[in-house]
């Protein structure tokens, strides 16, 4: 049996209402040569049976049912295990890309012999600048992590995993790892990922004190691969900073979305960090 090219990675949590376009946008990918591992996190709706349901007219799709909630990123990790593809993507079951967007991505992160090869993100009808950022330096990468294909042989090389004690902001402690290890990131204008934003995501929703908790220990991580890593340049740790520290730590104290015990418990931690940002 032949090795698939790619294999996409869906964490499924409770998502049955949301599957339909982001299945849909799969099986018309003009790349066929792909799996689709799909990786249930113990659902109490109907997301297994609907999951079944797909298999039944694709062959490639595959589920793993964990016997308990672990979260979405042991739900990743667990499914770059299974994965036979020389590269993977790491999507979101509630979101859709373009039919290309495997087949671009694989073309480009082949051609060009990268680490990753990211997509353009659009939420609704706009497009997020950091695609802008990355394709200036691979450093900006801090975000839209589901908009990329890696090479599965760099993760596991260099032991690069969503941390599976972050309930929120795990994509961004994986991404601030991977710019820190990888040595070329390319980029590729001609296909996108449609990010979904529903109501009551985690990233809609005021954040609960458990939120809070999970994003400092988020910044926590961030600030120990700060202080470990060897810059090359000035420039790019202060580039390092800015967009995989400062901007998630301004993302995390949004006034709108924090209550105000919350708001002196993040002050506390920058005041606790802010020598770290210039040693």
């Amino acid at each position: 049996m032949n090795m698939p090219k790619v294999s996409v990675i869906l964490p499924c949590y409770n998502v049955a209402d949301y599957m339909d376009n982001m299945f849909a946008s799969l099986r018309s990918q003009t790349l066929k040569d792909i799996e689709i591992i799909c990786v249930d996190d113990k659902s109490t709706d109907n997301t297994v049976k609907k999951i079944r349901e797909f298999m039944k007219s694709d062959k490639r799709i595959s589920l793993y049912k964990l016997a308990k909630n672990h979260g979405a990123s042991y739900a990743r990790n667990y499914g770059l295990k299974k994965a036979q593809g020389k590269y993977v993507c790491f999507l979101d079951p509630d979101d859709f890309i373009e039919n290309d967007f495997t087949e671009k991505l694989y073309k480009n992160i082949t051609e060009n012999k990268s680490d990753v090869a990211k997509a353009k993100f659009k939420v609704g009808d706009k497009y997020w600048q950091t695609h802008e950022f990355v394709k200036r330096n691979y450093l900006c990468f801090s975000s839209e992590h589901c908009s990329a294909m890696y090479n599965k042989k760099f993760l596991l090389k260099n032991n690069i995993l969503y941390p599976e004690d972050v309930i929120t902001g795990e994509d961004a402690v994986f991404l601030s790892n991977l710019v820190l290890h990888t040595k070329k990131i390319t980029t590729t204008d001609d296909t996108e990922y449609h990010y979904v934003r529903r109501e009551k995501s985690l990233d809609s929703e005021k954040l609960s004190h458990k939120q809070v908790l999970a994003r400092i220990k988020m910044l926590d991580y961030k600030i120990q691969m700060l202080k470990e890593h060897k810059f090359n340049t000035y420039e790019d740790k202060i580039i390092f900073i800015q967009r995989h520290i400062l901007n998630h730590f301004c993302y995390a104290v949004d006034p709108k979305r924090i209550s105000e015990s919350d708001k002196k418990l993040l002050a506390n931690w920058f005041i606790t960090n802010r020598k770290s940002f210039i040693a």
